[in-house]
């Protein structure tokens, strides 16, 4: 009832009526503008073949291009506004994996991240690992308790209930004692669950926010959201995974079954690395100051990880430390996704790992919370099965993990996706750790979950009819 009420008095419908309204005039002007003057027939044909031509010379993965060009055959008018509207996504940057070919995995990690995205490999104290997002939330609880300078908070979701009051409580209290409180949240991602003024809420309990990007329309990047999911504290502490900050994360609301999510805790240099990400996006906003980390007094440790990210649009760090991950792999891969629909260079990556003898396993939902999109999921897996890869659906109940281990030594816990919104499109965040301690916890928990899945059912002919659409527009869903 809450998110029907945002949804009528809040940004999301004005934005959905004016998408809404606009779609049906083109719509319209599309199919009798046409038949009635033969001279705007011409010009629909004109623009129409400006915008293929606009879509086929982008710097773009094909996929992308063949959902793009199938939307201006189906809809010459509002397909052609949307093609030029939306920026290409940006390839797998498969120069800097063959640039890094002959490094150790750790090392070619690193140089990916610095080269996309100005953060490279560096040392740390210690890593956790949470296979409840309840047990990462006692312990954030707990850190944000004791933060002395700053906290810097970054989700794609907040919801107000038990998990963001308790934080919210914490943070009202820390901004009363001086401790500089900063928050970035998605107003997409938060449309329905926060209120229009609710920065605003906020700045009154002295927590500076940010929202990123406003719903507004017309807009070149409605669909570019901010997915990242970030805790930063002190810069000496970091948070990251799949975790929102809402309830059924924490299993205090249930949705779908049981929820099944992952997080990650980081200190010492990677925890820094981390704030620096955040820094760059505050500062990226412009509507609250410039910021910097803090390295005073950081912690030292000679365990190495790095820190990747990606904004929206740009350079693909995420797509490309995944790749490094899979082809990297010697023995064993170990993937969680709630959402399966990668590019041909990832799917081909994953291919080669099992074809060569891998032990390559995917975790996936059997719970959907989008069935279009669930169907996507399950017509990936049957092709990934089908060339030996082994996929396992959780049963339990809504599979939000994103996480991988390779070798019992390689760990990556993130926001991302295993599709292309994450890959492509989204600003996304996740840390690449070294360490057989983080990886044999990451993959004792995996395997307990694998035992209790169930092996991919033959796919239904309503199945392979939905999954085949998908299939057709998975770049721009």
């Amino acid at each position: 009832m809450r998110k029907f009420k945002y949804f009528l008095c809040g940004r999301a419908l004005p934005f959905a009526i004016s998408i809404l309204l606009v779609s049906a005039a083109y719509l319209a002007l599309s199919l009798w503008l046409p038949r009635a003057l033969a001279p705007i027939a011409l010009v629909e044909r004109l623009f129409s073949f400006s915008a293929g031509v606009f879509v086929v010379c982008s710097h773009t993965f094909s996929e992308s291009k063949t959902a793009k060009l199938l939307l201006l055959v189906l809809f010459p008018w509002t397909g052609a506004i949307l093609c030029f509207l939306q920026r290409g996504r940006g390839e797998l940057p498969a120069a800097a994996l063959c640039a890094t070919e002959a490094l150790s995995l750790p090392r070619k990690i690193g140089e990916i991240s610095r080269s996309l995205c100005g953060h490279g490999g560096c040392a740390f104290s210690d890593a956790e690992y949470f296979p409840t997002g309840r047990d990462a939330f006692e312990k954030m609880l707990a850190d944000l308790k004791n933060a002395r300078r700053s906290v810097r908070l970054e989700y794609y979701i907040i919801a107000r209930g038990a998990f963001w009051n308790s934080v919210l409580a914490v943070l009202e209290q820390k901004a009363k004692a001086g401790v500089d409180v900063k928050v970035i949240y998605d107003d997409f991602g938060c449309s329905l669950t926060l209120p229009r003024d609710y920065h605003k809420q906020l700045a009154s309990r002295g927590i500076k926010t940010q929202i990123y990007r406003p719903l507004r329309f017309p807009s070149t990047a409605a669909g570019a959201r901010d997915h990242r999911k970030l805790t930063i504290i002190d810069d000496r502490i970091a948070y990251t995974g799949g975790i929102n900050l809402a309830d059924e994360y924490i299993g205090e609301t249930v949705r779908f079954g049981h929820w099944k999510d992952t997080a990650v805790r980081v200190t010492g240099g990677l925890a820094l690395e981390c704030s620096a990400l955040f820094c760059e996006h505050w500062n990226e906003l412009g509507k609250g100051g410039k910021i910097t980390p803090d390295p005073s007094s950081l912690p030292q440790g000679n365990a190495f990880g790095a820190a990747f990210a990606d904004g929206a649009y740009g350079a693909r760090t995420g797509a490309a430390v995944h790749a490094a991950l899979i082809y990297g792999a010697a023995r064993s891969l170990y993937l969680c996704t709630p959402y399966l629909a990668p590019d041909a260079t990832l799917i081909s990556a994953l291919k080669a790992a099992a074809y060569a003898g891998l032990d390559v396993r995917v975790m996936i939902p059997h719970i959907p919370d989008k069935k279009a999109v669930f169907a996507l999921t399950r017509f990936y897996a049957r092709r990934l099965a089908a060339a030996g890869v082994r996929v396992r659906e959780y049963t339990a109940g809504f599979l939000h993990a994103k996480s991988a281990v390779a070798d019992g030594e390689h760990c990556v816990v993130s926001s991302y996706n295993f599709d292309f919104r994450s890959m492509y499109l989204q600003a996304e965040c996740g840390v690449y750790v070294q360490s057989a301690a983080l990886a044999e916890a990451m993959e004792r928990d995996f395997l307990s979950v694998w035992e209790t899945g169930t092996e991919l059912t033959k796919a239904r002919p309503s199945e392979r009819f939905t999954g085949g659409l998908m299939r057709l527009i998975a770049p721009l869903v």
